[in-house]
């Protein structure tokens, strides 16, 4: 790759992220899984495989946030383009969530959680897409709803 098809290629995964995020806040569960290459594969912090498959995440995430309001960003890419075919990133994050009631999985009511995206891209159907998607934390600040043991009140 040249240098102007790199920097073609780092401005494709910036816009890709920022569709990532819009959608998910915006609730565009249709257009979501385009974003993921059909054998996405979601890795926990630990390097263990949560889920696979662009339509699966984009499932799971539809069931997660369905009922709240969400602010989901990203800083500071630091994105390095591999070769023509392959990408990988780092982001630092920070979401901001509040559901009407709770998570249906894990019963928070609200959380507010900072960390970095790593993931990998890669170049298919002549779009970037998301190949591998690892979240990991530096903190995550949780409000549970009343009458739950775990508040504290």
């Amino acid at each position: 790759m040249d240098r102007i098809e790199r920097l073609e290629a780092i401005e494709a995964i910036r816009a890709l992220k920022a569709r990532y995020f819009r959608l998910i806040d915006t609730k565009a569960w249709d257009d979501l899984p385009g974003l993921f290459t059909e054998d996405l594969r979601i890795v926990t912090p630990d390097g263990r495989t949560w889920l696979e498959g662009g339509p699966a995440y984009a499932q799971s995430l539809a069931y997660g946030l369905a009922d709240a309001v969400s602010a989901h960003q990203g800083f500071t890419a630091e994105i390095d383009i591999v070769n023509s075919k392959n990408a990988r990133a780092v982001w630092a994050m920070q979401d901001v969530i509040e559901w009407a009631d709770r998570h249906p999985r894990e019963g928070w009511k609200a959380i507010l959680g900072r960390g970095h995206y790593h993931e990998t891209y890669r170049r298919d159907g002549g779009a970037w897409r998301i190949a591998t998607l690892k979240l990991t934390r530096i903190s995550l600040a949780i409000t549970w709803p009343e009458g739950d043991p775990r508040r504290g009140d």
